[in-house]
């Protein structure tokens, strides 16, 4: 057993080393997992506790965060029921194991979920099977339905499909139907209004084939047919709507939500169509046997991305993956295309000996999609198949392909507005050899797209880091934070580090300030920093150092709302091993704003290194700008009066935790201008801040 174990581990090594050599890996990928919750596949397990829920898909979450994911697709709607409360279908069954019964205690799921993957960093699209009402149906599995459930609360919505083979029969929303149409719409638009979901996801469930099962739509159609004179157009064209409006429905109401689709592997074949792939005439082309036409979505733009489920081995007779991925890769019309790999054949000995023996076949199929200009990364169908290991599949990920964290591809036709800069980086060696890194985050926008939702943050040694290498990334923030501790540090190295903030949508700001740092001079050691306001606004520092053996003279630097650091103070330095407090006071300060505080602590060599930033906002009353009325009550209109002030100015309402409530512009003329405060500001008191002539001035509001 051990001379297998240890042979499977050097032929793993062996693959990666070989992979690592022949490709960089790239900044941009999609990399994705499927959480698949119809019949318990991968999450939940029916008969768990709330805890024990909520436990497992942490576990799930956290298992592909370290496996280098960056989206997850959770499956929340799988047989028109769902996996949060909504006004239009029960509770899922997989949560309880009865339709409509909620979980015990209460708790939404997808909310939870969705913070879950978000604190992680990672992406979470919403997965939706848009038709699908009953997988099984039986007289006994009808009657478990709940009330509410479509198959009984509007039975002729439903599409009864037989399976020609074995007689078995499904329930299907009936496409044809224009309140299907809308039912679907307004299933999906309430979690794209009520959730922050990055994106919205269907798969390839749409019209069954024709070929292996029967339906009879023939009703549905005469009413209905728009003149359409095909039968399998006119289904098209259902499916095609569908599409359509809700691709514009989601742009209307938030133009950042992605939208994607899943399809099967191949669109159609060229014996069939010139246009297709050269893949066989007997396989499913879901553009002729399902109705969905997928190149002509993405075509149009109906969709931000397809992720075509090519589930076939490099080599396959009628399937060779290696010819779909090239077909995909020109067919996607300036939009994303990511592949469906399929993981849950790895290693199963009842697939083919490409995937049920050869360790090498997923990752031949990862390096040709990377060499692929238009095929954007890949999902992986599923969760259980990473968690399981076969072949080392999760290791060849988490150890090679996934070794260097990667930003989402970005999507220019929703945004290529890059977000703003972060400043004031700073890197200092702490007492345990490691490098903790400061920076200040861009002042919250306006746009929610253009609000920064992460950091990259680049190392280099010696050299400066180049942002376009994704080696250089020593890694992406999970979110908005404003420190990171790099704990890969070797001792008398120079390292240089840049931090850049990433929007919504993945574009990247330009780089900040280069820190430096060498981790063998440090001219003391830094145990406590920090700053407080005093009375009358002044500014009180104090910290503690020791092992001050070389040390010269420690600088206290000051900077107002930029990155220009002045000199305000120096103290000498003790230069001795023991402990020593220090305290500095500011006494210069004059106007209102946040000031940010630093110590560069220099040795007698001339060399030097900087503190973490520390910051602190003050607060001036000023007699020239006034509110009236003052209190106000939110949802009505404040007026403020300042002289000789005309014009569009900036103005902040920042709470008593220093939270930004309320940001935009108002219009000045002739020294007065009025704003409407949001009716959704809790009550309180508040400082309106206006900006003018780089100057912030401020005074009191109270909101009722």
């Amino acid at each position: 057993m051990k001379i297998k174990f240890y042979f499977t581990l050097l032929f793993l090594c062996i693959i990666n080393i070989t992979a690592l050599q022949a490709q960089t890996p790239p900044k941009r990928e999609m990399r994705g997992a499927w959480i698949a919750t119809h019949l318990n596949i991968d999450w939940p397990s029916v008969g768990t506790t709330t805890a024990q829920e909520q436990a497992t898909f942490i576990q799930r979450v956290s298992e592909h965060k370290t496996t280098g994911m960056n989206a997850i697709f959770v499956q929340v709607r799988s047989q028109c029921d769902a996996l949060y409360p909504n006004p239009y279908e029960p509770w899922s069954v997989v949560l309880t194991g009865t339709q409509g019964v909620a979980p015990s205690p209460l708790y939404d799921p997808l909310a939870f979920m969705i913070s879950e993957v978000k604190s992680r960093g990672m992406e979470f699209h919403a997965w939706f099977n848009p038709y699908r009402a009953l997988a099984s149906f039986t007289p006994a599995s009808y009657a478990a339905l709940d009330a509410s459930h479509v198959a009984k609360a509007h039975p002729t919505w439903i599409m009864d499909v037989t399976t020609i083979a074995s007689g078995a029969q499904q329930k299907l929303l009936n496409p044809g139907a224009p309140e299907v149409l809308e039912h679907i719409i307004k299933v999906v638009m309430y979690v794209v209004r009520n959730y922050d979901v990055d994106g919205i996801h269907f798969d390839d469930y749409f019209y069954t084939n024709p070929a292996s099962t029967t339906y009879n739509d023939d009703s549905v159609y005469a009413i209905h047919n728009r003149g359409i004179a095909n039968r399998g157009d006119w289904r098209r064209s259902n499916v095609d709507t569908l599409i359509k409006r809700l691709n514009d429905s989601i742009k209307t109401v938030k133009p950042w939500v992605k939208f994607g689709i899943s399809p099967t592997g191949v669109w159609m074949s060229s014996p069939a169509d010139p246009l297709g792939s050269g893949t066989g005439s007997g396989v499913i082309q879901h553009k002729k046997d399902l109705f969905a036409n997928s190149r002509l979505w993405q075509q149009q733009g109906w969709v931000d991305y397809l992720a075509p489920q090519v589930y076939w081995y490099i080599g396959q007779t009628n399937s060779d993956y290696s010819i779909l991925a090239d077909w995909w890769n020109n067919n996607n019309f300036g939009r994303h295309i990511y592949i469906g790999q399929a993981g849950y054949k790895v290693g199963d000995a009842a697939q083919n000996i490409a995937f049920a023996t050869d360790a090498t076949q997923i990752p031949r199929q990862m390096r040709l999609d990377r060499s692929l200009a238009n095929i954007s990364g890949q999902i992986v169908y599923n969760t259980n198949s990473l968690r399981n290991n076969l072949l080392g599949f999760r290791d060849s990920l988490r150890l090679n392909f996934h070794n260097k964290p990667a930003l989402q591809p970005t999507m220019l036709w929703k945004d290529n507005v890059v977000p703003t800069a972060a400043t004031m980086l700073t890197a200092v060696k702490l007492a345990n050899n490691t490098v903790r890194l400061n920076w200040v985050k861009p002042i919250m926008a306006l746009n929610e797209m253009d609000k920064v939702k992460q950091f990259v943050i680049y190392k280099n040694i010696s050299g400066a880091p180049v942002i376009t290498n994704a080696n250089h990334i020593l890694t992406i923030t999970n979110t908005d934070i404003e420190e990171f501790i790099d704990t890969a540090i070797l001792a008398n190295t120079t390292y240089n580090y840049f931090v850049t903030s990433i929007d919504r949508l993945n574009n990247e700001s330009a780089a900040s300030n280069m820190a430096s740092l060498n981790s063998g001079l440090l001219p003391l050691t830094l145990l406590r920093f920090g700053i407080e306001k005093t009375i009358n606004n002044n500014v009180q520092l104090t910290w503690q150092t020791t092992n001050e053996i070389n040390t010269n003279y420690i600088d206290v630097e000051r900077a107002l709302n930029d990155n220009n650091f002045k000199k305000i103070n120096t103290q000498n330095a003790n230069a001795g091993s023991t402990y020593y407090n220090y305290t500095a006071t500011d006494f210069n300060i004059q106007e209102s704003g946040t000031y940010y505080y630093r110590l560069k602590m220099v040795d007698k060599n001339g060399q030097f290194a900087y503190s973490e930033i520390k910051k602190v906002t003050v607060y001036f009353e000023n007699e020239n700008l006034s509110a009236h009325p003052n209190p106000i009550i939110k949802g009505d209109k404040i007026k403020l009066i300042w002289p000789n002030t005309n014009g569009s100015i900036a103005f902040s309402i920042i709470d008593i935790n220093g939270k930004v409530v309320m940001a935009n512009k108002v219009q000045f003329s002739a020294g007065v201008g009025n704003i409407v405060i949001n009716n959704t500001i809790t009550a309180g008191t508040y400082v309106l801040q206006c900006y003018k002539n780089d100057k912030i001035n401020t005074l009191k509001i109270v909101i009722k």
